[in-house]
């Protein structure tokens, strides 16, 4: 049941790491028309959020079902997810407001994103050595 529990929590992980990859590439795909690179910027937000807050519940259930120690690769996954939240709702705060002033948000959410998707690598990384 365990290893149940373990496989659910790095597939959503997993699937995690592939939308932050999706709102990376997404936008430069689709430069030539504001109103698809907003209308799938919007989804992207939305699935963000929803695989972000379903990583944490898998992973809360992981920890409380094995009965563990609050240990340093926990402490860690812990700051990496709220970093994670205060990065992507800073970046979706600033972005609107870039694009409400007329300018092009792109290279600042692909910054933004790109260092989500290392601390997201960065903590797998940590996870799986300690």
């Amino acid at each position: 049941m365990l290893n149940e529990m373990m496989a659910y929590h790095r597939h959503v992980i997993e699937a995690f790491l592939f939308v932050v990859c999706m709102n990376l590439i997404l936008p430069f795909l689709l430069k030539q028309s504001i109103e698809k690179m907003v209308f799938w910027s919007r989804i992207g937000y939305f699935t963000f959020w929803a695989l972000w807050s379903m990583g944490i519940f898998t992973g809360l259930i992981v920890f409380m079902f094995t009965l563990r120690e609050l240990t340093i690769s926990v402490i860690i996954m812990i700051a990496a997810s709220v970093a994670l939240g205060l990065l992507d709702g800073y970046r979706s705060i600033k972005s609107r407001r870039i694009w409400m002033s007329g300018g092009d948000a792109i290279k600042f959410s692909s910054i933004i994103l790109l260092i989500e998707i290392a601390i997201i690598a960065a903590v797998t990384v940590i996870a799986i050595k300690i």
